[in-house]
Formats: structure tokens, C-alpha cells, sequence
């Protein structure tokens, strides 16, 4: 279900010619970019009508430079789906732990 929900976004993103991967990786990203801004909203401290924009480009960055810097990593996974979607959350990951530390909420000690 979830395969089909991805390839469904995927069908109306465009993809840059020379890019194989990228068609599977951008409806995920897209996705969990969102609700991980979202989530990343509550923990983090506000900027006004910017924080959930900024927080989604930073982890979209941070997914879509994941997939680019290990494009060429093998897993034992499958690797349309499975190893895309393994290797944007570690991506995410990363650029939700700088939105951390850059955004520290209000009345948090430095």
C-alpha cells in the first residue's frame, strides 16, 4: 500500500533526465519531509511563519544529499524502495539533529 501511495506521487513529479534513483527517492522525501517538519515544529524554537518551511527544506536537503553521497552503496536490501528510504531517514536524521541544536527553544539553556 505504501509502494503504491510512492509511486502514485511519483507519476506526477518530473524527473531531471540522468537521475535513476531519483524518481523513487523524491515521493518519499517529499513525504516524510513534511511530517518530519511537522514533528520537528514542537521540539525546536519558533521563527514565526518560517519554521515549518525551513525545517522541510532542511530535511529534504539532508535527504536528497543522503541519496546522492551513497548512491553507490550495495546493501543487502532492496534497492529501489527499501535502501532509498533507509538512506533519506539517516539523511533526515542528520539535518534534524543541526535544526536542533541551530533552533534551541525558548528558555532552553545554552
Amino acid at each position: 500500500m505504501l509502494e503504491d501511495i510512492l509511486l502514485n506521487i511519483q507519476a506526477m513529479i518530473p524527473s531531471a533526465p540522468g537521475q535513476d534513483a531519483l524518481p523513487t527517492v523524491l515521493p518519499f522525501s517529499y513525504v516524510c519531509s513534511g511530517l518530519g517538519a511537522l514533528i520537528l515544529a514542537k521540539f525546536t524554537g519558533s521563527i514565526g511563519s518560517l519554521t515549518v518551511p525551513v525545517h522541510f527544506s532542511a530535511l529534504l536537503i539532508g535527504a536528497l544529499s543522503a541519496n546522492w553521497l551513497f548512491r553507490g552503496l550495495h546493501l543487502p536490501i532492496d534497492q529501489q524502495l527499501q535502501q532509498p528510504m533507509l538512506v533519506s531517514l539517516l539523511g533526515m536524521l542528520v539535518a534534524a539533529i543541526i535544526m536542533l541544536w541551530w533552533l534551541k527553544p525558548e528558555g532552553r539553556p545554552t
